[in-house]
């Protein structure tokens, strides 16, 4: 069935500008009254955005929004005058729409997006011209989003999907080694493989565990040699050398929206991801929960909430020793036989995701996206001369940051 969205409504142009390789003091200049809404504001991940957002730009004016009045309340009182909290539930269209009015771009960090079959804010986003971003890292969910293309190209919005840090950093990460093999090395990439680490939850809470667990119900979706293949969740382990800090750890595969993406969009035949976490009894775990857990189980999402509930107190006392490091490695195989790697390691995942949001954030306040819907891996989602900033802004306080070596 077709997507359908209502007509959108003739109303303010966002401050942006053209793009460029680093933002002018104009482009700045245009976007520093913007106002940004993060969905989810009260959460990890939308909190650290807007933590983020306000430190690299403390002339936005931010607005967290959530559920909870008295978190977000208390948030937006740490950030300073220019923050304050708006009380929204996404589930409410009209509540959304209302919120979205004279906002210039909205954050939808609300997860988790497996097993929601409605992109509501990307609709409402649409419908009032609100720019939009999201940190998604369901397949299916981005896809059903890259359906609004074109009422999103119609009516002037620009909107990133999957625009956090794994997918989102990786995949801008991806697409510049690929450009750079192209463009300078005269070779043609045959195979693109996504490494992930994170220590424990990363400190994200519950809802990365909730992500981790729908996932394992989910076929492993990867290519070979221009064919699609599906494998089997947490399986096909590999020990991989995440570099200085991290070093090699135990890795698996998942079904990973940034596969896809890079494999339709950057034309690489030969794409997998795979994920690993510790301490390694947690990767135990996960194998024991893909292998016995019924996949009916893993797929109501009511069940694996309570799931979450019951294991989050002993993952937050874990958390507590094994810290919340965070790591990606890139690995890109050329037909000339030339490999290149992407490296990026940060103590703090919880810290690292409001950095690598608010880049996109930026990127598309600045005018690096063009109308409609786009994966960070498409040029006309974050410019190719836009992405060295991008990475720079993401990149900040990690520990180890590596392109094309």
């Amino acid at each position: 069935m077709a997507t359908v969205v209502r007509a959108c409504m003739p109303l303010r142009t966002p401050p942006a500008v053209a793009s460029s390789a680093a933002p002018s003091a104009d482009a700045q200049g245009r976007s520093s009254s913007a106002r940004v809404l993060v969905l989810g504001g009260t959460g990890r991940v939308g909190g650290s955005t807007a933590t983020a957002l306000s430190k690299l730009r403390p002339d936005l004016n931010i607005l967290i929004a959530g559920r909870n009045r008295e978190k977000g309340e208390s948030l937006a009182s740490k950030l300073g005058e220019k923050s304050e909290f708006v009380q929204v539930d996404i589930r409410n269209a009209n509540m959304l729409e209302e919120a979205l009015q004279g906002v210039d771009l909205v954050v939808h960090a609300a997860g988790p997006f497996q097993r929601e079959h409605e992109c509501t804010v990307l609709q409402a986003a649409i419908a009032t011209k609100t720019s939009y971003i999201d940190v998604c890292d369901d397949t299916d969910y981005s896809w059903r989003a890259k359906g609004f293309h074109e009422q999103a190209k119609a009516c002037g919005v620009p909107a990133i999907t999957t625009a956090g840090i794994i997918p989102g950093v990786s995949n801008v990460m991806a697409a510049e080694l690929v450009h750079t093999a192209r463009s300078e090395n005269d070779s043609e990439p045959e195979r693109l493989r996504f490494f992930y680490y994170t220590a424990g939850s990363g400190g994200a809470g519950p809802t990365i565990l909730t992500t981790s667990f729908l996932l394992l119900a989910e076929d492993v979706i990867a290519y070979n040699r221009g064919k699609e293949i599906k494998l089997k969740p947490y399986s096909g382990a590999l020990s991989i050398d995440f570099g200085k800090g991290v070093r090699k750890k135990d890795v698996y595969l998942l079904n990973l929206p940034e596969v896809k993406s890079a494999y339709e969009i950057l034309g690489v035949p030969t794409v997998s991801a795979r994920f690993g976490t510790a301490p390694f009894f947690w990767n135990w775990g996960m194998q024991a929960f893909a292998n016995f857990l019924p996949v009916e189980y893993l797929r109501d999402k009511n069940k694996v909430t309570k799931l979450v509930e019951f294991v989050d107190p002993f993952v937050r006392a874990i958390d507590g020793i094994a810290g919340e490091r965070v790591s990606i490695r890139i690995d890109l195989d050329c037909t000339n036989g030339r490999n290149t790697i992407g490296l990026f390691s940060h103590r703090k995942l919880s810290v690292s995701v409001g950095y690598a949001t608010s880049a996109f954030v930026l990127a598309v306040l600045e005018g690096s996206t063009q109308p409609g819907v786009w994966f960070p891996e498409e040029p006309e989602g974050i410019a190719i001369e836009s992405r060295k900033v991008l990475l720079e802004r993401a990149s900040q306080g990690t520990t180890n940051f590596v392109m094309n070596k």
